[in-house]
């Protein structure tokens, strides 16, 4: 469409209005094809000023934005790249890597979201280059893909995932990571068509849409928070609650010790379709590529916690990457945190996260990694063609300890 009425945030069932009129994709404005640019991101023209939001509640999630007028563009060659648009918060959303209280939202019991307060969703044109034929490493970029065949379940029951597919992650994670210990704890299924249809996975869990905004899925707060409370028992949100009833994940004697060296939280992101990815694929923003001051502090607020994600404003140092056509024969490792990423390194709200740090030469960090975590989102992607299907996909969270 030529302009835009409403911004959609997922993994939640809420819109919010904005006044906002984003970048057209026509065949004429470089919706097209391009050759990969490392120095710098193409744009659109600037919106207007956004005026502050109100939260529009018990709209459905789901929107898209449709295919450039001009029709589908040719698909990118590895290392070429595609215009496309991400939705970033709006200049006026409180800055800052600790929350603000003003930006935030309640999830339910099922895992949706209600009204959103605060935010003020915008597009703008980023260029997403094609990754396969770049070797990427969770440590360097915050996420790489690999070959990983699997028995293939019925990722919409629950219970075959809990207890089928959980270990088969854990053992990736810790193969790739060199590990001593992983622990698959949460996950999420995600099906526009699924979530259109309002239906629920087996078990009652909600099917999440696509997550078209540009977020990470822990903060410097809510990452440690959350290692620590799974050494108590499941809360009422909690997937393992199904299967471990009051028993804690991890064992509490042993957490703080944990969190004195390295550990990290990292993603398990599959296709679950028979068919490759091709509509609707997952984005992903090098991790050494994010200015902190640009990032957004969201918190949701469940029925007995308060978790935090992380949203972030448009910068042009943003390299976005993606793998098109992926298979259910493909798996991509995404970091949400790392006690030891440099870029946290000497944040007053990491200390003791990830302790016991040797110094190198003048007294620098020699145990720290580039990225402590890689921003992440669904998008529409221009070479899809108007008759492929939405995909589906699973996401498996674990925390690692080295």
């Amino acid at each position: 469409p030529a302009s835009l009425a409403q911004a959609v945030l997922a993994p939640g069932r809420a819109q919010v209005e904005t006044s906002h009129t984003p970048p057209r994709q026509d065949s004429g404005s470089g919706s097209q094809a391009v050759a990969m640019c490392t120095d710098g991101h193409a744009e659109g023209e600037p919106p207007k000023k956004q005026a502050k939001t109100t939260p529009s509640p018990g709209k459905e999630l789901g929107m898209t934005w449709g295919v450039p007028e001009g029709g589908p563009v040719p698909a990118p060659k590895p290392g070429e790249a595609v215009l496309a648009a991400m939705t970033y918060q709006g200049d006026d959303v409180p800055r800052g890597l600790l929350a603000s209280g003003q930006v935030r939202t309640m999830r339910d019991g099922s895992g949706s979201d209600g009204e959103y307060f605060g935010c003020d969703f915008v597009r703008r044109d980023v260029l997403v280059t094609n990754g396969r034929d770049r070797e990427f490493t969770v440590d360097s970029h915050g996420f790489t893909l690999t070959a990983d065949k699997v028995e293939r379940i019925d990722y919409f029951d629950d219970e075959r995932v809990l207890k089928d597919y959980y270990p088969t992650c854990c053992e990736l994670v810790k193969r790739l990571t060199g590990a001593s210990e992983v622990f698959a704890f949460d996950h999420n299924v995600r099906s526009k068509t699924m979530t259109d249809a309002k239906e629920k996975s087996k078990g009652g869990s909600a099917v999440q849409g696509p997550a078209f905004v540009v977020h990470n899925d822990y903060s410097v707060t809510s990452a440690p928070r959350r290692v620590l409370d799974l050494a108590k028992a499941p809360k009422v949100n909690d997937t393992l609650r199904k299967v471990l009833g009051d028993q804690p994940l991890i064992d509490p004697s042993t957490v703080e010790e944990k969190l004195k060296g390295r550990w990290a939280l990292i993603n398990v992101w599959r296709n679950i379709k028979d068919t490759p990815v091709k509509k609707l694929p997952l984005a992903l923003c090098e991790g050494p590529s994010v200015p902190l001051e640009d990032i957004v502090t969201f918190e949701i607020h469940y029925a007995d916690r308060v978790g935090e994600n992380y949203f972030a404003g448009k910068s042009s140092e943003h390299k976005w990457f993606y793998f098109p056509e992926i298979s259910t024969d493909e798996a991509i490792l995404l970091k949400v945190w790392d006690s030891r990423g440099a870029a946290f390194a000497d944040h007053p709200a990491a200390a003791g996260g990830g302790g016991g740090a040797a110094a190198g030469a003048g007294g620098e960090r020699s145990d720290l990694v580039p990225a402590t975590f890689s921003l992440h989102s669904a998008f529409e992607d221009p070479s899809s063609l108007p008759d492929a299907e939405d995909r589906e996909s699973v996401e498996v969270r674990t925390v690692v300890f080295y």
